[in-house]
């Protein structure tokens, strides 16, 4: 277990030792962000945007959140990617993704074609015009369960279109919800014209918890 102080809070990651390997946990604030369990969607958000990509090469990734490295680890295992640049407001992250993580997530830092920025999304986002192919959005929780307050302009109409101009014609934003929300859906439509949801439930989990939902568009 390792704890460093950042821009949202106390970061404290946590490894445990189970059945299947070792396991991580991220809490930041004393709020639970992360853990290796969610592993599958995060790298599932990787997939269901690429596969919408129609290119043979060549494909330039924005990842905001660089979490446990799951989502960019997927991200790089498509051999069409050519380069990533990741926004990770806290270096603590990415830290321990250089360190701890290294094994875990396949080094997936160190790989060449990846340039990591501390830094907020927007930030990246403002200065980038349609410069991507691919925007991964996993920076929080979901709209309503944000690790860092100033994510909030991100969800709305005119942060979604900021993104929008990020994209190339053709290019495709996905965004990680631990739930789906209607509100997020809404936004999305009137910022791209388009957007579709994939709901996954999670059957390890209580019965009462709602899916994880990863939402879609392009830019047309």
């Amino acid at each position: 277990m390792e704890s460093l102080e950042g821009r949202s809070g106390t970061l404290i990651l946590f490894e445990r030792e189970t059945p299947l390997g070792k396991r991580y946990e991220i809490t930041i604030g004393g709020h639970f962000v992360m853990a290796a369990s969610d592993g599958p969607t995060e790298r599932r958000l990787s997939r269901a945007v690429l596969s919408r990509i129609d290119r043979s090469e060549g494909i330039a990734v924005f990842v905001g959140g660089l979490g446990l490295g799951l989502t960019l680890m997927e991200t790089l295992s498509d051999p069409r990617v050519e380069q990533v640049i990741v926004a990770e407001i806290e270096e603590a992250i990415i830290r321990w993704n250089r360190t701890y993580l290294r094994q875990f997530n396949e080094g997936a830092v160190l790989d060449g074609r990846v340039a990591i920025r501390c830094t907020d999304v927007l930030n990246v986002m403002g200065k980038k015009w349609r410069a991507f192919d691919a925007v991964l959005m996993d920076v929080d929780n979901g709209p309503t369960f944000l690790v860092f307050e100033g994510n909030a302009p991100l969800y709305t109409v005119r942060g979604l279109r900021r993104i929008r101009r990020s994209l190339k014609r053709g290019g495709v934003l996905g965004i990680w919800s631990n739930r789906p929300d209607d509100l997020l859906m809404e936004n999305l439509k009137a910022a791209f014209g388009n957007a579709e949801v994939e709901l996954i439930a999670d059957e390890n989990l209580r019965e009462d918890l709602p899916p994880t939902a990863i939402y879609t568009s392009v830019r047309r």
